[in-house]
């Protein structure tokens, strides 16, 4: 069975910001920042992970009305159109079985 999650991918390995289009930071500033700020290039995270610390990012910036209320279906969007720009990138990872005690 495997595990659907994500990162971030804005940095290089060295820790530089990569290059995107205008419309890319557009929409990070717009819609993409409490779901791409939670996102890490070191861990991924499962969409329920991210839905989780994007609510958190949210209460954190109270005066984003961009954030307030976030569904989950917003930052599913959010989230797949950042992979959509390069800005984040899907991770499939196996999910190994749980060991019976017998």
């Amino acid at each position: 069975m495997t595990q659907l999650k994500f990162i971030r991918t804005t940095h290089d390995g060295n820790g530089r910001c990569r290059s995107f289009p205008p419309e890319a930071w557009q929409f990070w500033r717009e819609y993409g920042t409490a779901v791409g700020e939670v996102l890490r290039a070191e861990t991924s995270l499962t969409l329920a992970e991210v839905l989780t610390a994007s609510r958190e990012y949210a209460l954190e910036h109270p005066d984003s009305l961009v954030y307030a209320d976030l569904t989950e279906e917003q930052v599913a969007w959010r989230l797949l159109k950042l992979c959509e720009v390069g800005m984040a990138a899907v991770v499939i990872e196996p999910v190994l079985p749980a060991c019976s005690l017998h």
